[in-house]
Formats: C-alpha cells, sequence, structure tokens
C-alpha cells in the first residue's frame, strides 16, 4: 500500500489522510493521518436488499472516496448493499459466524456488522493509533487490529481478546508501519507493513508470543504491501506494485517457522492498484483502483490459483480499499 499524500492543514498541522492505495506512489512518501476531527463526507441511511442476509456468501468492499462499504453477493457480483456513515472504512475482516469487522480509520474505530445487516452490533475504541486492518482468529476468536501507525510514532498490532474489551499491544521493532494480516490454522498472526524507511516487512506472532518477530521472505521482493491471507495451506501475499510497475499481483508462500518461501506468482492481468482481497477456495475477489490509470474502478473476482484476468467485473466503486467475503454457515 502506497500512500498518495495531500497535505492539509488540521489543528494547525501539516496532515495527510491515511490512503492505503499505492496510485500516485513514490517510496519516500509516507502518511500522516490527521488527528483533528475530520468532516464526513455523508450521514445518510444505509441501504441493504431485503434479502441481503439470506445470501450465503457476500463481498464486502470499502470504498476509500465515497466513504462507504459496499455488499456483492458471490458470485454474481450483485450489489446488495451500501453501509454509510464512517469516516473512513478501510480493511475489513470476518469471523465463522459471518459478522463482519470494518476499521474506520479516522474515527479510531473497528465496528462489527451481522451479515447483511445494516446495525453497528459492536464498536471498539483504539487506543493508540489509527486502525487500517483486521483480522479474526477462528479457533480463540481473537480479533487482532493492525494500527498503520500510533499517535505517537511506530505502529503495531492490538489483540481483542474473544473480540472485545481493551486490547494488549504488541509490535516488532524492526517494521514502523503495519497494513494487514491473517492468522494460519494454528493461531500464528502475519502482518504486513514497511520499515521506517519504506522497505517492505512481514512480522509474526505467535500465540503465547511477547512480541512480534521478523519473517524472512525468500523470493521475489515486494515493493508496496497489501494483502495477507491464509489459504489454508499457504501464504497469500500483496504486492500493489508488482515489479515496481504500475499493476498488482500476489504471491504465494510456503511457512516454515519464522520464513516464508515464495512458490507463484499469481498475476492480476490488467490491475491498476489491488490493495486487499479476500480469499475462499477456487477463488479471491477484491477491487482495482484505476485512478493511477485510464480505465475505471471495479468490484472484480479472480480465479484462485490462476489469476489472470477477472472472470467477473462491476464497475460501481472509485477507490476500493478493503474486502472480505461473510460466509454464513447455516444458509
Amino acid at each position: 500500500m502506497g500512500i498518495p499524500t495531500s497535505v492539509l492543514r488540521a489543528a494547525g498541522m501539516a496532515a495527510t489522510v491515511a490512503s492505503l492505495g499505492a496510485c500516485g506512489y513514490v517510496s519516500s512518501q509516507l502518511p500522516i493521518v490527521p488527528t483533528a476531527p475530520t468532516v464526513v463526507p455523508d450521514r445518510g441511511s444505509s441501504w441493504m436488499s431485503p434479502d441481503a442476509a439470506k445470501v450465503k456468501r457476500l463481498l464486502y468492499i470499502s470504498d476509500a472516496q465515497s466513504y462507504d462499504v459496499y455488499l456483492y453477493s458471490l458470485p454474481s457480483l450483485e450489489l446488495k448493499g451500501r453501509l454509510t456513515g464512517f469516516n473512513r472504512p478501510e480493511g475489513e475482516c470476518s469471523d465463522a459466524a459471518g459478522d463482519v469487522w470494518i476499521t474506520d480509520t479516522q474515527a479510531r474505530e473497528i465496528l462489527r456488522y451481522r451479515h447483511g445487516g445494516r446495525k453497528i452490533q459492536a464498536t471498539l475504541f483504539d487506543p493508540l493509533g489509527f486502525p487500517v486492518g483486521c483480522a479474526i482468529d477462528r479457533k480463540t476468536g481473537d480479533l487482532a487490529v493492525t494500527d498503520l501507525f500510533n499517535t505517537s510514532g511506530p505502529g503495531g498490532v492490538l489483540i481483542y481478546r474473544n473480540a472485545s474489551g481493551t486490547p494488549r499491544a504488541y509490535t516488532n521493532p524492526g517494521q514502523y508501519y503495519y497494513y494487514f494480516a491473517s492468522y494460519d490454522d494454528t493461531s500464528d498472526l502475519y502482518a504486513s507493513g514497511k520499515s521506517a524507511t519504506g522497505r517492505y516487512g512481514l512480522s509474526m506472532l505467535a500465540p503465547r508470543g511477547r512480541s512480534m518477530v521478523s519473517v524472512l521472505i525468500k523470493g521475489p521482493r515486494i515493493f508496496v504491501p497489501g494483502t495477507v491471507q491464509w489459504t489454508g495451506s499457504s501464504l497469500l501475499l500483496g504486492d500493489q506494485r508488482c515489479g515496481f510497475k504500475k499493476t498488482s499481483c500476489l504471491y504465494e508462500a510456503v511457512v516454515s517457522k519464522r520464513s516464508v518461501r515464495i512458490i507463484r506468482r499469481v498475476p492480476l492481468n490488467g490491475s491498476c492498484d489491488v490493495v486487499q482481497v479476500a480469499f475462499e477456495k477456487g477463488r479471491f475477489a477484491g477491487g482495482d483502483d484505476w485512478r493511477c490509470g485510464p480505465g475505471h474502478s471495479s468490484a472484480d473476482i479472480w480465479a484462485y490459483p490462476r489469476g489472470g484476468a477477472p472472470v467477473r467485473v462491476r464497475n460501481d466503486i472509485q477507490v476500493p480499499i478493503g474486502a472480505t467475503i461473510s460466509n454464513r454457515p447455516n444458509l
């Protein structure tokens, strides 16, 4: 996630809005999130199709332009709803029951919605920084939240036990910025990000670990942090600037203790900037931000592990950032 920086003045200080997309990416650009209150683009009511809660699989994509979150049925990509009223929705994750958590970065909140629901069911406050990503441990129910950075300096990861209460903070001295995260089947947590100099990094937190540690990546260089997703047997690591070009890709990596070995590049043909994708067996889905090209932003579905051109596209989103798939187990 490279960060385009448009300088603002807030509370008498220079500040830039945290945006995780890589359009206009310059390697030396790093974000500062304003701590002063911001104007929310809309306070309109959320809209939801009457049958949204009965759709077994829903794709949620956040839009940093409209400040809304869009819901699509899978695999048809039929629009099923829109959640409004955020200060800046970015990363998302879903739990075993199909509930969806959305990070509202500038509000410093993490919000929970029921599958296909439009009312907030729970709100967690981030006491340290600016949340941009999240992950659920399906074994314990713990919620991990990644802070891009904190109000006083480097970011980190907050763990909310049972997705509630006051979090515990974890950091890696070698990583300054934290983007997206995922748990594996043994409750190890992996988080992508950057060092203070802007170099890609991947950190891991063991189930009983006291701090995060750096993970050695064996294989091609990743330039701009993006997706971290566990497939059940491997990690998917996203690069918004694959080969430092104006296109995105995913890398499939096998995990061995404190290292990962990239075994395959998953191309996203024709993409411009894919920030976060959500994975399920046989496919993955997310948004493609076309501010860095002549095309139109879209919600896309790709076949896995083939990748390539999307198998389905819908063009009614502006600046897609986060993505998650909500799967209702009882439907």
